[in-house]
């Protein structure tokens, strides 16, 4: 665990301390080197079709956005089928990364439309993957504070840009969410989701290729929303049992400068 100097963290005990610091750790390192070389692996994989599909359909990416729009809160209930509403055991994320890799590889390897029977399993997956680690936190399923939170995660996006601000790339994204109107909620989550779903489709357009990346860029998305979740749910539950949003956001911002100062630091040296 990496100590803080300072007052940013000395309110919090040593464990949730290090629940801070291992939450700042993966936040910084799901943007890193090895993610967004397999993020373009995908955008790679579909450029080739890429601009046949917007020649053909230059509404495709909105068309795609409305369907998750519509698809997010049923495909959220539909998800939780068999999941108690409260279980503290461990959620298990590598079931899940090894299910959307293998159904992206199937429908990579189809190509074509067929690709897009991989979208519901895979939210669905990604869904119920979410849960699992909100659950585990200590939130209830049933309360539909804890779905809306669950939707959260894909509001905080994907990939793009390992130096985004913090402010821009989580607590600003989250303040916005948490008191948007459950219909510019959802519209909100499904334009950034959508980013996800069309990188996917594009990249399993390709036969033999599209296997490959379809597989890749579902393990990855799976994975990338995974440690957003863990990351999400950690400090929602430290708010709980603190009931000091604000220290929580002090200590957590203060780890997450550390880390990105020591990726820095590393790759001055290389």
């Amino acid at each position: 665990m990496v100590t803080i100097g300072g007052n940013a963290c000395a309110g919090f005990s040593e464990a949730d301390q290090a629940l801070i610091d291992q939450a700042a750790s993966r936040f910084v390192a799901s943007r890193g080197l090895f993610t967004r070389a397999l993020s373009r692996v995908g955008r790679t994989a579909g450029s080739a079709v890429e601009r046949a599909v917007l020649f053909l359909a230059p509404n495709a990416r909105a068309i795609i956005e409305e369907y998750a729009s519509e698809a997010l809160w049923s495909l959220l209930s539909a998800s939780r089928i068999g999941l108690a509403g409260r279980n503290a055991r461990p959620a298990r994320e590598q079931i899940y990364r090894g299910a959307v890799a293998a159904s992206g590889a199937v429908s990579g390897l189809a190509g074509g439309v067929v690709s897009l029977a991989d979208i519901p399993f895979s939210m669905a997956m990604m869904f119920r993957a979410i849960a699992e680690i909100a659950r585990s936190h200590g939130e209830d399923l049933d309360d539909f504070a804890t779905r809306r939170a669950c939707l959260e995660v894909f509001g905080f996006g994907t990939i793009r840009n390992e130096d985004e601000d913090i402010e821009a790339s989580y607590w600003a994204v989250r303040g916005a969410l948490t008191h948007a109107p459950v219909s510019i909620f959802l519209r909100t989550v499904a334009s950034r989701f959508s980013l996800v779903v069309s990188d996917q489709v594009l990249a399993s357009m390709v036969p033999v290729v599209g296997a490959l990346a379809g597989a890749g860029v579902n393990y990855l998305f799976m994975g990338h929303f995974q440690s957003m979740a863990q990351v999400h749910f950690t400090l929602r539950a430290l708010e709980r049992r603190y009931g000091d949003a604000d220290a929580v956001r002090a200590c957590f911002d203060r780890h997450v400068e550390h880390y990105r100062q020591r990726k820095q630091l590393f790759r001055r040296a290389a």
